[in-house]
C-alpha cells in the first residue's frame, strides 16, 4: 500500500509539473508574434541581435524603423551590453525567421525554462512537491515575469541564468552539508566543489547577458562565505566547550576560535578561487564572435585583449552616465511593489479598440511575494538568535534559517545595488523580473508552511481552504490581466479598468 501511495503521488506531481510547465509555455507563445513591429528596446536588442548572427559583431542600422525594412550597414555598432542575451534572440531567429515570432521565441523558450527552474530550486529548498508546484505556478502568471519574455528584451534571459546560478548554489550547499564534519580541530578546507564550479559557469553567463548578472554571484558568495565562517566558530566553540575544563575553557575557546578562524580564511580562498576564474573566463568566451573577427567596434585597436579592455571601458562610462529622463523610469524602491510599471507598446486601433504591452504586476503575486520575504527574513534572524540549537540541528545554520537567507540573498542581489546606485537615474521597472523567481519561492515556501498537518483537523482544513482561493484568485487576475500584456486588441475602457495605481497610467 505504501509503494502505490508513493506511485500515485510521483504520477500526481508529474502531471503537476507538465501543467505548469504547459500554463507557462502558453502565456509566453500564445500570439508571441503580435505586434509585428518592434517595441520598446526591442529596437536595440533584436536589431543587434540580426547583425550579429550576420557578422559575428553588431552593425549599424540606418534609421531607427521599427519595422528594419531598411537593411544594416557594414559598419561597426556600439553595443553597451555584452553578447550572450543578444546570440540567444539570434537563435530564435536562425530556427523560426526573420520576423516578430522569431525576435521573441528565444526569449520566450527562457522564460518557460525559467518557471521550470523555479520550480525546482523549491523542491530541493523544501523538498514539499506542492511548494514547487506552487513556486513555478505564481513565476509562471507572474506578470512582469510574462511580459518581460514575450519580447525581445534581455532581461527575462538574464533572470534564467541567475536562477540557474542560484539552483547550482544550493547543490554545492547540500552537497557541504552532506560532506562537513564537525570535530574539535573544526571543519577541514573543501576544494572539490563541482556545484559551485557550475554555478560560476550559470553565473558568468548571467552576466554576459548583462553586467547586473555579477550582483548575485557576488551575493551568494558572500552567503556562502559567511555561512562557513558562522558554522566554523560555532562548532569550535561548542568543541571547547564540550572538551575543556571550567579553568581553561576560555583558553580553549580561543585556540579553538582561532584556528576556525584561518580555516575559514583558507575556505573563503579556495572559494574565490574556484568561482571568479571561472565566470571570468565565461564572460570572455562569449565575446568571441567580436574576438575572432576585425570588423567589430574597436577590434583593431591593437591586440584583442586590450581592444577589449578599452571596449569595457567605454561600456563602463555609457552606463555609469545613462542619466536621460524618461517618462517611465522608476526609482528601485518602488520595484518591490511595482508601482510604477514601463509601458512598452500602445496603439489605438480602429472601432475604439487598443493593443498594450505593459508588465502591470498581479500584485496578489508581487505584494504577497514581498510579504512572504518579511516573514523569511524574521524567520531568518530568529534561528540565528540560537546558534548552539543550529549546529547540534544540523552543520550549516539549520536548513530553515538558512533556506530563508538563500532566498532573501538572491532577491536582495537583484534589487538592492540598484537602490545603491547613485550615478545613474535612468533606471526601470522592468529591471526587477530577476527578483520573480526569488519572490515566487518565498511566496511558496510560506503558503507550505501554513499548509503543514499542525493544529485540529478543522484549523488545518481552513487554512488549505484558504489557500486554495489564494492561488485561484491569482490565476484568475493574470488570466484577466493577460490581454494587456499581450497586445491583445481591447475596448479602451477594458484597458483603463486595469490601471489600479496611479502610477499605472
Amino acid at each position: 500500500m505504501p509503494g502505490r501511495l508513493h506511485r500515485r503521488s510521483r504520477v500526481i506531481a508529474t502531471i503537476g509539473v507538465f501543467a505548469v510547465l504547459a500554463l507557462a509555455a502558453l502565456l509566453r507563445f500564445w500570439a508571441l508574434g503580435r505586434p509585428g513591429t518592434l517595441v520598446f528596446d526591442e529596437l536595440y536588442y533584436v536589431r543587434d541581435a540580426v547583425t550579429q548572427l550576420a557578422n559575428g559583431f553588431p552593425t549599424s542600422w540606418p534609421d531607427d524603423d521599427p519595422s528594419m525594412a531598411t537593411p544594416f550597414t557594414d559598419d561597426a555598432s556600439f553595443a553597451v551590453h555584452p553578447p550572450l542575451g543578444k546570440w540567444i534572440i539570434a537563435l530564435g531567429l536562425l530556427v523560426f525567421g526573420d520576423g516578430s515570432w522569431g525576435w521573441r521565441a528565444g526569449v520566450a523558450l527562457t522564460g518557460v525554462v525559467t518557471v521550470g527552474l523555479t520550480m525546482l530550486l523549491g523542491w530541493r529548498i523544501s523538498r514539499s512537491t506542492v511548494v514547487a508546484l506552487l513556486a513555478g505556478l505564481f513565476l509562471a502568471v507572474d506578470g512582469v515575469h510574462v511580459v518581460l519574455t514575450r519580447v525581445g528584451l534581455l532581461d527575462g534571459i538574464l533572470a534564467a541564468f541567475v536562477v540557474l546560478g542560484a539552483l547550482f548554489m544550493w547543490r554545492d550547499h547540500e552537497r557541504v552539508v552532506d560532506r562537513t564534519r564537525l570535530t574539535a580541530s573544526g571543519i577541514a578546507v573543501q576544494w572539490s566543489r563541482p556545484w559551485l564550479f557550475a554555478a560560476a559557469i550559470a553565473f558568468g553567463c548571467a552576466a554576459s547577458v548583462k553586467w547586473s548578472g555579477l550582483y548575485p554571484l557576488a551575493a551568494f558568495l558572500l552567503l556562502t562565505a559567511a555561512r562557513d565562517l558562522l558554522v566554523r566558530v560555532v562548532a569550535a566553540r561548542e568543541a571547547a566547550r564540550t572538551l575543556g575544563v571550567t579553568a581553561d575553557l576560555a583558553l580553549h575557546r580561543h585556540a579553538s576560535t582561532a584556528r576556525a578562524l584561518g580555516r575559514w580564511t583558507r575556505q573563503a580562498f579556495a572559494t574565490g578561487v574556484i568561482a571568479l576564474p571561472t565566470a571570468a573566463a565565461v564572460y570572455v568566451a562569449s565575446w568571441a564572435g567580436w574576438i575572432l573577427t576585425t570588423g567589430g567596434w574597436g577590434r583593431a585597436d591593437g591586440p584583442w585583449p586590450s581592444a577589449l579592455w578599452q571596449y569595457h571601458v567605454g561600456m563602463f562610462e555609457w552606463h555609469s552616465t545613462l542619466s536621460a529622463p524618461h517618462p517611465y523610469q522608476a526609482h528601485p524602491l518602488s520595484w518591490p511593489l511595482g508601482l510604477r510599471p514601463t509601458a512598452m507598446y500602445h496603439e489605438v486601433l480602429d472601432g475604439g479598440l487598443t493593443a498594450t504591452i505593459s508588465p502591470l504586476p498581479n500584485i496578489l503575486i508581487t505584494w504577497g511575494g514581498v510579504a512572504a520575504l518579511i516573514l523569511l527574513t524574521i524567520w531568518g534572524f530568529r534561528a540565528l538568535m540560537r546558534p548552539r540549537e543550529l549546529v547540534r540541528r544540523s552543520p550549516v545554520l539549520g536548513a530553515g534559517a538558512f533556506a530563508a537567507a538563500f532566498v532573501v540573498t538572491g532577491y536582495l542581489s537583484g534589487w538592492l545595488p540598484w537602490v545603491l546606485t547613485l550615478s545613474r537615474s535612468a533606471v526601470f521597472q522592468f529591471y526587477a523580473v530577476v527578483l520573480t523567481p526569488f519572490s515566487a519561492v518565498a511566496l511558496a515556501l510560506v503558503i507550505g508552511v501554513i499548509c503543514r498537518r499542525r493544529g485540529g483537523r478543522d484549523e488545518v482544513a481552513g487554512r488549505r481552504i484558504a489557500v486554495g482561493i489564494f492561488v485561484a484568485a491569482a490565476v484568475i487576475v493574470s488570466v484577466l490581466f493577460f490581454p494587456v500584456w499581450s497586445a491583445m486588441p481591447v475596448p479602451e475602457w477594458f484597458w483603463r479598468w486595469h490601471l489600479w495605481l496611479p502610477g499605472w497610467v
